[in-house]
């Protein structure tokens, strides 16, 4: 294949992937499974064994760090002894320490207590899921 050829391959499968994304209205898949803080070790226990497989999770607790690089936003939820979360997006949205939200991401487990949600949205529970 020609330089050109593969590019305009390439460019047209971006473009059918954008609209069939924008067509579905969602930033990233519905959640593998959804928990509070006091109940994500349990649930996690259900997708032992899929590391490497995209996972999205949904989280809810309290942020007990918001910090940011200039760049990405770091937000930390759930108390010890629950497993700690690391959701890494870009923007606040308004988040403050100790406000409770809901994030949800691709699931990556880095040790036992430890979770990062990377790529991550957030929201408040009671508004609705970003897009």
């Amino acid at each position: 294949m020609t330089k050109r050829l593969l590019r305009s391959l390439l460019c047209g499968t971006t473009l059918v992937a954008a609209l069939t994304a924008a067509d579905q209205g969602r930033a990233q898949p519905e959640p593998s499974l959804r928990a509070a803080c006091s109940e994500l070790r349990q649930a996690l226990r259900g997708l032992e064994g899929k590391e490497g497989e995209l996972t999205t999770i949904q989280v809810e607790g309290e942020l007990t760090m918001v910090r940011s690089d200039g760049a990405l936003v770091y937000l930390a939820l759930c108390h010890a002894p629950d497993p700690q979360v690391l959701c890494v997006t870009y923007a606040e949205n308004g988040s403050k320490l100790g406000d409770r939200v809901v994030a949800s991401g691709s699931f990556e487990r880095v040790g036992p207590n430890h979770v990062k949600l990377d790529p991550c949205l957030h929201h408040e529970p009671d508004k609705e899921r970003p897009r």
